[in-house]
């Protein structure tokens, strides 16, 4: 891959980030609800003297060191990039969550077809943030990267490996 080709895919992969940010901080907004991540990120906001966005660190930081674990060292070799690439990502989110929540801290909807169109607008955004992340086919967050690489470890689907830990969230 050239570097001009690497150059764009990273500037889509950012750009993914920067639209899931917002949407995550729509859905959160509209106050009918958080998807499985943000759900530990938006409580410990609430109940403990953090944000939101350095919660969502912490946690893809946490997912990361797990990841550590599920390689064998062989793998890690071939792997290591890809994890060192987690980080700037994880934090660029994490970041750009914050900087969406104070700028719409204002934004308290409540009528609730605002909410709901809040929350429907926040899901697409999300969903357009996933695609946009897999079109780039850089790196993933680490909470993305980790449910890939144990459902890989276990040799189980990913949905269904996706949706266990989204319930366990």
């Amino acid at each position: 891959m050239s570097k001009q080709e690497l150059f764009r895919r990273y500037i889509v992969f950012f750009l993914a980030l920067t639209i899931g940010a917002c949407g995550v901080t729509l859905v959160t907004r509209s106050h009918l609800g958080v998807n499985s991540v943000a759900c530990l990120s938006y409580v410990s906001s609430i109940y403990l003297p953090v944000t939101m966005g350095t919660v969502v660190i912490i946690f893809n930081l946490s997912m990361l060191i797990l990841q550590f674990f599920l390689y064998k060292r062989v793998e890690l070799k071939y792997h290591l990039m890809n994890l060192l690439l987690q980080i700037p990502a994880f934090f660029f989110f994490g970041v750009l969550v914050d900087i969406f929540m104070f700028l719409t801290k204002n934004f308290n909807p409540d009528f609730y077809l605002v909410e709901f169109a809040a929350l429907i607008f926040g899901s697409i955004l999300i969903a357009f943030n996933i695609a946009l992340q897999a079109t780039a086919n850089v790196t993933m967050l680490s909470c993305d990267a980790f449910v890939k690489v144990l459902a890989e470890k276990i040799n189980k689907k990913l949905g269904s490996v996706k949706l266990i830990y989204d319930v366990i969230l």
